[in-house]
């Protein structure tokens, strides 16, 4: 067997590949640990290495609205970079100064050992909550954590529920897992969807609940399950609080009132609650978009509890990072210091364009393009009293407006350890080809800065693998070092982190939160003015901004149902200028099926034809848990005055 090599990306498979040489370099999946399949990205990983747009030397701005720049020395960039660090600090303060990252790599040396400076700094940091905190807020609320179901547990399932979740675009390996299931056992997959995604099509039963109803219908079902006495009542007794309160509060989502509220017929709704209570094990994929919008926390909180009903322990899947029996809080250096403040992912481009930050340093992320007001974003980025340093390996929307582009390895460059926040295996990744220009790691660059500072806590410098050994049980480290793979211990889906140690249908979190304590219905009405809701979601071949150097760029499409476009007056092909209350983008229109009324779809952070992105119109409020609601964009559609292409 070659070399191993551990994809990064943020994505929910985290696979595992052999790197072959035969006529040229390439990845292989290698069946572990999830079913083997090829991936359009990985495909193409060595195309995106060799991509004439990466970076490959420091460079410096020489005028960033012209984007004039010059390529220096490290020793010079470190030393600017320090200079005015150290001078924000001293002059404004830390709260001045922005570390903003994500999970454009989510490597343990490169993600999560790299915060320990910042952490040290207390510098302002972002909540992370742009992909998925408010999911993750509801399922604490009434679980105490967020972990569920593995991969393994889909084998013994006989129904697998993908509720706002279209795997087969956005996690195609467990999609692929299900189908085969389905065939080798006989497991049913049904979709839960407003929207007819890639998934819905290849899926036994579709349930299309109108766009904002989904709690309609998981709090309806709660209620059949209930009053059919079709709930596991053992189960309810040893392992859950305030079932009582629960049934007394849903007895009013009766069958017609959900069917009137979703759109939904009765007798489908009936065959899926009772599909759901007899077909036992089951897993719920809760999807991460249904979540980004106005009542989506609230949706999560009430899908959730379904699986509590019928007597399974924590059988959903949203997301498994709590699980893992890893020590981030070493890894990441929390312990360090305390951000001097905590910024709304989501609002970010507001604080950036006021100028509340001197100083901002940014890597493993492209807010310009990926962040919801990404004008904002670009503008502030562009402000003449804020000083802004990327660490990046391609020349992004953002690497092209900072005051300094430090040049980065992609992952094929350098040694990390990844693990998934699906399953619970983690990867060493070593180098597969020698770095490419004079780039360096995120470590190493940390490493740099810290020295530049003149700062002496050892802990700073701690060799990873070191730190590695530290944060996992000897055992799996040993293996891990031995094979290059291991099995991190996971916790025990029968251990609930609530005050009571039960699964909570009354959550007594919620009560001291000043929160509902059950899950409560938002409804949703589109103003007047922007009458249509645009929904945005993954295309296969990009993760995120990721790959434009190699496809090209994200197709401009928006899809639009045949109702909708002769309403409007519009045909496949015609350019339409879709305008929020943020200001307006110009898209290509595209007939489709996959959208409702009143409904539309693009793909997320596309470039759009007047050479903006899709980010430029989003919204940047948070919801009732404090996510965002990117998915509930008011929009206006009309037809582009230069009519068709």
């Amino acid at each position: 067997m070659g070399k191993l090599a551990v994809c990064p990306r943020d994505c929910y498979d985290t696979c595992f590949y052999e790197v072959i040489s035969d006529r040229k370099l390439r990845l292989v999946h290698t069946g572990k640990p999830t079913i083997k399949l090829s991936c359009p990205r990985a495909e193409k990983d060595f195309d995106r290495v060799f991509s004439p747009e990466r970076v490959l030397y420091p460079y410096v701005a020489v005028d960033k609205r012209r984007g004039l720049r010059r390529r220096v020395s490290w020793s010079y960039a470190i030393r600017l970079i320090t200079n005015k660090l150290r001078e924000t600090l001293r002059d404004y303060g830390a709260e001045s100064v922005l570390f903003l990252d994500y999970a454009g790599n989510r490597g343990i040396f490169t993600r999560y050992m790299t915060q320990r400076l910042w952490y040290l700094l207390n510098v302002a940091r972002i909540d992370y909550t742009l992909c998925d905190g408010a999911g993750e807020r509801a399922l604490k609320l009434h679980y105490g954590s967020t972990y569920g179901a593995l991969p393994n547990h889909m084998e013994g399932s006989k129904l697998l529920v993908y509720w706002g979740f279209n795997a087969a675009i956005t996690s195609p390996h467990n999609f692929f897992y299900a189908s085969k299931l389905r065939k080798w056992r006989g497991t049913k997959i049904v979709a839960v969807d407003v929207l007819k995604t890639e998934t819905v099509r290849y899926s036994d039963m579709w349930l299309r609940p109108r766009y904002g109803t989904d709690i309609y219908l998981a709090l309806g079902v709660a209620n059949y399950i209930i009053q059919n006495e079709l709930y596991d009542e053992d189960f309810i007794e040893r392992y859950t609080y305030g079932f009582e309160k629960f049934r007394v509060y849903v007895r009013k989502y009766d069958i017609d009132l959900v069917s009137r509220k979703t759109g939904i017929p009765r007798e489908k709704i009936v065959e899926f609650a009772e599909t759901y209570a007899e077909k036992k094990p089951s897993i719920i994929f809760i999807g991460y978009g249904l979540q980004r919008r106005i009542g989506g926390g609230e949706t999560v909180r009430a899908i959730s509890l379904l699986p509590a009903l019928v007597g399974i322990h924590r059988g959903f899947y949203y997301g498994n990072v709590d699980g893992l029996m890893i020590d981030l809080e070493y890894l990441t250096g929390s312990f360090l210091g305390k951000p001097s403040r905590v910024i709304p992912q989501s609002r970010i481009g507001e604080y950036i364009a006021r100028g509340e930050f001197k100083f901002i340093y940014i890597h493993l992320t492209n807010p310009a393009a990926t962040h919801p007001r990404a004008e904002l974003i670009g503008r502030g980025l562009l402000r003449k009293d804020v000083f802004v340093v990327i660490h990046e390996t391609h020349w992004t929307d953002t690497a092209k407006l900072a005051d300094v582009i430090l040049p980065a390895p992609t992952w094929l460059e350098k040694k990390d350890a990844v693990f998934s926040y699906w399953h619970n295996y983690i990867g060493l990744n070593e180098p597969i080809i020698k770095r490419m220009g004079e780039s360096k790691t995120e470590l190493e660059v940390m490493w740099l800065i810290a020295k530049g500072l003149g700062i002496k806590n050892e802990f700073i410098y701690e060799d990873p693998m070191k730190a590695l050994s530290k944060a996992l049980d000897e055992e799996t480290y040993n293996r891990l070092i031995t094979d290059h793979i291991a099995e991190i211990r996971y916790r025990k889906l029968d251990e609930y982190q609530t005050r009571t140690g039960k699964i909570e249908f009354l959550s007594t979190e919620a009560i001291r939160q000043g929160l509902n304590p059950v899950p409560k219905p938002i409804d949703i009405k589109p103003p007047q003015k922007f009458p249509f809701i645009l929904v945005s979601s993954a295309h296969i071949k990009y993760t995120h901004t990721q790959f434009e150097d190699v496809y090209g760029p994200i197709p401009p499409i928006l899809e639009i149902s045949e109702e909708d476009m002769k309403r409007i007056g519009i045909e496949d092909g015609d350019k339409v200028v879709v305008s929020s209350k943020y200001g307006s983008v110009i898209l290509i229109a595209k007939r489709s099926d996959r959208v409702p009324k009143g409904i539309v779809f693009a793909y997320r952070s596309c470039r759009t034809v007047d050479g903006k992105r899709l980010n430029y119109i989003t919204h940047d409020e948070t919801n009732e848990l404090g996510g965002a609601t990117i998915n509930t964009t008011f929009v206006n559609i009309s037809k582009h005055k230069s009519g068709n292409q």
